[in-house]
């Protein structure tokens, strides 16, 4: 038999969610590393460096999902038809967990920034969510479609000899691909192709900007 969670259940585990996504060390995955037997080849600075760029981007990318989810489950009271949400939430937590082991055994860390993400996105999330339940998740559908694009370039763009970081990437893009569908077979409603593609044409830029300073020996934020 299976229980059925209250609204101070719920809302206990929204919390949960949020402090494991803001504290450093916190996330525990509900699934394996992914690339835990795999054998690196060994790598030279630019190159370590450069993995550890599209790692640091990839978990910032998945921190403002976090919040666009939480803002979202926010602003429809902790409802029950959020569920999609929830597993998508907890998806999410695993990838944190694998970016941030990653980027530690590469001597690399997150974005000191994380919590302005973060409530940037809450932010966004419970807006259009109070707006309409479609919109919301559409939303859901475009960032999960752009964090989908983004794993796929960096996925061939990594070192050759990163096999671990690869095999996460991998991952993570299969669950971003499942993500995004998902929140459509949810309800959510597709944006526009113009917007879809202005935003896209923004992400790129935005993801070339950063991961083009992986040549440099220190990490901004």
């Amino acid at each position: 038999m299976s229980r059925r969670f209250t609204r101070s259940d719920r809302l206990v585990d929204q919390f949960d969610t949020m402090l494991r996504t803001l504290v450093p060390g916190a996330t525990r995955a509900s699934r394996a590393q992914p690339g835990m037997g795999v054998r690196n080849q060994p790598m030279t600075t630019d190159e370590t460096r450069h993995s550890i760029e599209v790692l640091r981007h990839h978990h910032r990318g998945r921190v403002i999902g976090q919040g666009v989810y939480q803002g979202q489950r926010f602003a429809t009271g902790i409802s029950s038809r959020y569920q999609p949400v929830d597993e998508l939430s907890v998806r999410g937590v695993d990838h944190l967990d694998w970016c941030d082991t990653r980027l530690r055994e590469l001597g690399g860390r997150p974005s000191r920034l994380t919590p302005f993400y973060y409530t940037a996105s809450l932010g966004a999330g419970m807006l259009l969510s109070r707006r309409s339940h479609g919109r919301g998740l559409g939303l859901v559908n475009m960032g999960e479609s752009l964090q989908a694009e983004s794993l796929e370039r960096q996925l061939a763009a990594l070192p050759a000899g990163d096999e671990k970081s690869r095999a996460v990437i991998r991952q993570m893009l299969d669950d971003s691909t499942r993500h995004a569908r998902g929140a459509l077979e949810a309800g959510g409603q597709r944006w526009p192709a113009g917007q879809r593609w202005i935003t896209s044409l923004g992400a790129r830029v935005c993801e070339w900007r950063r991961l083009r300073r992986h040549s440099s020996t220190t990490m901004i934020d």
